[in-house]
């Protein structure tokens, strides 16, 4: 059985002081309510603010504001009545509260600060009259039946006591629920000035008609200057601002009532009575809804404004934000001569986080690292995501050089410390470029190009982060000139490929070829794989180049075979944007149905690296490609991060020992051995061995002796064009 809680000595005493207060106000208002307005039997108000100290007391304090209202209540009643009819009335004024406390939370949903019309309409059209009923028939038969209230008066008072109480929760209650949204007025010195004007007008227009209209009744005032001027209160300063004219409208009115009759009492005829509490009635929930009505929109506008200028997953700003907050950082920076730093931020090891797990998980790191970095700067530094796993910083400082340094430091440590996530630790790094202004640029594109730039430099020699160079551009302007016309060169026809022969050390005789690509531009210089690959790599264009190397070494293989000569298999290398390519298979299926290509005469190539940055994903596309008929080769082995685990099940046929470890065979002890066990391993799991980049016979002789199967390399042949290497097809070669 569960044990029963009780409060500590600061719950009670928070009880206690909220109850007490509550009381206070609840029973001042009610006293000044008796003295301004008495109109039954010297004791219904026709106005009874009170009401709205209950209201707003039971819906923000709950029990402790129902039991205040009980206590003022019984404090105020007892000036008037006996004991016994005040406790009565106090009884009638807490079960009031406490529907009018109660009610809303049950009608969700609902804002107390009463700024949207669903609100406000839960609140004044429902909980109010039901809490306000309660309270007036507990207090009239009160009085009809213990004080003397006589039968005719019955009707007039329920109905004057129902409508003082409800006028009352009107006038109040939003006045003090919507005090904690003072944020929504304006605060520009020409807002400040119009209030003033308005006040100062309801004033002046109040004198106005209490010196030239005759007979003047405190409902003319309210209908011909009060509600106008709560309607533009509620159009221009939103629901507080609304709230606060209905109760500076209420407070004229009663002093014109006041001044002019002396209050409303016995001597007010009913009429008067009905006419002012409904135009007040009027005046109040009209000045609501439009209020909340505008503040509805203006939210609305705030939601659509976010959701334009900030990363819904992240909440920072996002691109379009950044590119006008920095296009204003730099006016800004011209006028003031001072500098604007940008730091262009991608993250290491995030692709992998997201490919290994699921994207849930990387929308998860995404919010930390916005944190983090909001965490790490300044209120005045601005910081925004980009896209993806980019994120740029803005930092505007007085003239200093290299005044980035330290914030790229500390973003660097903060980013780069570990973090759990459900059952498992993961961390990343960054890379950041920093470029300045107006160092290295005077405009924002340029600006965040070349930090684009610097970032990939610190991305390439892993030193956390570099500042622009103008060497930075030159390489960009050679790569951007490369990347245009590598475009063109596939509608030239400027590709070719050259073949190299893999060499079975047992026979002697050529088993396999590789091709590799050659760029061949019309001016006449030939531009080496190693200039343009990894341009191709990193602007998607290796995609289609490798589809057109696939389906070009299977042409040539068919071109050799219709020529009557016996070509071995062709190896063909598929790059990391490849495998992650969804038309792969099908493209590899196409180009074997349009060649006429046997898949057994074709190899595919695949970087360890390569496949293992998506196992998963990787050894599905290599298993549907070995169930065509395809030999599937793990290319510069020994340099990527594969477990026995992960090799032992991965689809292949052959692995490749790196040149790198083939070099120094014969001087590093240590590469030796690792060649050596790499052919152990590779025979384990039944799987064949190719040494690359075999340029002396010392390395050949060791290779033998250590049990390799093919070898390929300078030693051999170097690659050739397809007419010169067929004519080693025959040639056994003698070692």
């Amino acid at each position: 059985m569960a044990r029963l809680s009780l409060p500590g000595p600061a719950d009670v005493g928070r009880f206690a002081l909220i109850a007490g207060l509550t009381a206070l106000a609840y029973a001042l208002t009610g006293w000044l309510s008796l003295k301004l307005a008495a109109y039954v039997a010297n004791v219904v108000a026709a106005i009874w603010l009170a009401a709205g100290i209950g209201a707003m007391a039971s819906l923000r304090f709950g029990a402790a504001g129902v039991v205040g209202v009980l206590l003022g209540a019984l404090a105020v009643n007892s000036l008037n009545l006996p004991l016994e009819d005040a406790a009565r009335f106090a009884l009638g004024a807490a079960a009031g509260a406490w529907i009018m406390g109660t009610l809303p939370r049950y009608l969700q949903p609902f804002s107390p600060t009463l700024d949207y019309v669903s609100s406000v309409s839960k609140f004044a059209l429902v909980a109010a009259p039901l809490g306000c009923a309660v309270s007036a028939l507990t207090g009239v038969f009160t009085l009809y039946f213990f004080g003397g209230l006589s039968a005719d008066l019955l009707l007039r008072g329920l109905w004057v006591w129902w409508l003082g109480d409800l006028l009352g929760v009107y006038l109040i209650a939003p006045l003090l629920l919507t005090a904690s949204r003072w944020d929504l007025l304006p605060t520009n010195k020409g807002a400040r000035l119009e209030g003033l004007t308005l006040v100062l007008g309801m004033l002046a227009l109040t004198l106005a008609m209490m010196e030239y209209v005759e007979p003047l009744r405190p409902a003319e005032i309210v209908l011909f200057v009060m509600v106008p001027a709560v309607l533009w209160a509620a159009l221009r300063f939103s629901v507080t601002g609304a709230s606060l004219a209905i109760f500076l409208a209420a407070i004229i009115v009663m002093g014109v009532a006041v001044v002019s009759y002396g209050g409303i009492n016995s001597a007010t005829t009913p009429r008067d009575v009905f006419a002012l509490q409904i135009s007040m009635l009027t005046m109040a929930l009209g000045g609501l809804f439009v209020s909340a009505a505008l503040t509805e929109r203006r939210y609305s506008e705030m939601r659509l404004d976010m959701l334009a200028n900030h990363d819904p997953l992240t909440g920072l700003p996002n691109r379009s934000y950044f590119q006008d907050f920095l296009g204003h950082a730099l006016a800004r920076a011209q006028r003031e001569k001072s500098q604007v730093s940008l730091l262009f931020i991608d993250l290491d090891r995030f692709k992998h986080i997201n490919d290994s797990q699921c994207h849930e998980v990387g929308d998860q790191v995404l919010r930390i690292v916005a944190n983090r970095l909001d965490e790490q700067l300044r209120a005045d530094d601005f910081v925004a995501r980009l896209g993806g796993d980019e994120f740029a910083v803005i930092l505007n400082h007085p003239p200093a050089s290299r005044a980035a340094s330290r914030v790229a430091r500390k973003l660097n440590q903060a980013l780069g410390e570990s973090f759990k996530l459900g059952q498992r630790r993961y961390a990343i790094g960054a890379s950041i470029g920093i470029s300045v202004y107006p160092d290295d640029a005077l405009d924002a594109n340029t600006l965040l190009r070349q930090a684009d730039l610097a970032m990939y430099q610190a991305k390439q020699r892993r030193s956390g982060f570099e500042y622009f160079s103008s060497e930075l551009n030159t390489v960009a302007q050679q790569q951007l000139s490369l990347e245009s016309g590598l475009r063109q060169a596939l509608e030239r026809n400027e590709l070719a490929l050259v073949y190299q022969p893999k060499v079975d050390l047992a026979s002697g005789r050529v088993v396999g070829l590789e091709a590799l690509i050659r760029w061949l531009p019309r001016s006449g210089n030939i531009i080496g794989p190693e200039q343009f690959i990894p341009v191709a790599e990193e602007t998607g264009l290796i995609v289609p180049v490798g589809r057109w190397v696939v389906r070009a070494a299977c042409e040539q293989w068919i071109t050799w075979c219709d020529a009557g000569l016996d070509p071995p298999p062709v190896a063909v290398n598929l790059s990391p944007r490849q495998l992650s390519d969804a038309r792969l298979i099908e493209d590899v299926d196409a180009i074997l149905k349009d060649t006429g290509m046997d898949p057994a005469y074709l190899q595919l190539e695949v970087t360890e690296s390569a496949a293992m940055d998506n196992p998963a994903r990787t050894f599905g596309i290599l298993d549907a490609l070995r169930q065509r008929g395809l030999h599937v080769y793990i290319d510069d082995f020994g340099t990527g991060y594969s477990n026995l685990g992960q090799l032992k099940r991965m689809p292949i046929d052959a692995l490749k020992i790196d040149k790198s470890f083939v070099d120094d065979v014969m001087t590093d002890s240590d590469d030796a051995e690792i060649v050596n066990a790499i052919i152990r391993l590779a025979h384990a799991l039944k799987l064949r061995v190719v040494a690359e980049g075999v340029e002396r016979v010392e390395q050949l002789e060791f290779l033998r002796q250590n049990g390799c199967d093919e070898i390929q390399g300078y030693l051999i042949s170097k690659p050739q064009a397809p007419d010169k290497v067929s004519a080693q097809f025959a040639e056994t070669f003698r070692f």
